[in-house]
């Protein structure tokens, strides 16, 4: 299935930024925070130990959002899960389905990680295994009816999401800003 421009940018914004999240990258070592040392003191008085930080009177930081939700205006969106990811990497693969291995390679998971993942999706009739037709001692996943439904139910969000997160561009500005970040991220691939 060919992506759309945003979802091309959105990839390619993923790629920089995590190619940026690196050991080593900025000067930093461990990530985008890595080893530097935190500011002694909050906006309120010296910060708790690492940990130690709360959202009572003693807290001086607000509470995280939940695990899987994102940061500014996004918030209240959820990131994909995986299982929903697994779907749309199908999806994406078209009627050869794919191998568990090239799922997990898409996912960048091991792939006995994904084993319970895909008998669950399995288990509720949204994938489906079949004898791979070029090594019959392999199998291949595919989607079921369902999983088809589930996975353009959720492209279609996706889309919703990236047309909104791209609205103030053009599409000379957006096949722009694709080529740039595609340079970026070719030198960056390069540095590995």
């Amino acid at each position: 299935m060919e992506k759309t421009l945003n979802e091309q940018l959105f990839e390619e914004l993923h790629s920089a930024r995590m190619s940026m999240h690196k050991p080593g990258m900025l000067g930093h070592e461990g990530g985008p925070h890595g080893d530097m040392p935190r500011p002694p003191m909050g906006m309120d008085g010296p910060r708790p130990p690492m940990g130690m930080e709360g959202n009572g009177p003693e807290g001086h930081r607000p509470p995280m959002p939940p695990h899987g939700f994102g940061h500014g205006p996004q918030m209240d969106r959820p990131k994909p899960l995986p299982r929903e990811r697994i779907l749309q990497i199908v999806l994406d693969a078209g009627e050869d389905g794919m191998r568990q291995k090239e799922i997990a390679e898409e996912l960048r998971i091991n792939p006995s990680s994904l084993s319970e993942l895909i008998n669950k999706l399995e288990a509720d009739n949204y994938l489906e295994r079949k004898v791979d037709p070029n090594d019959k001692r392999a199998t291949r996943i595919y989607l079921t009816e369902k999983g088809t439904a589930r996975a353009i139910e959720l492209q279609d969000e996706r889309n919703e999401v990236l047309e909104e997160q791209f609205s103030n561009l053009t599409e000379e500005e957006k096949i722009q800003l694709l080529n740039l970040l595609k340079k970026l991220n070719a030198k960056n691939e390069m540095v590995k």
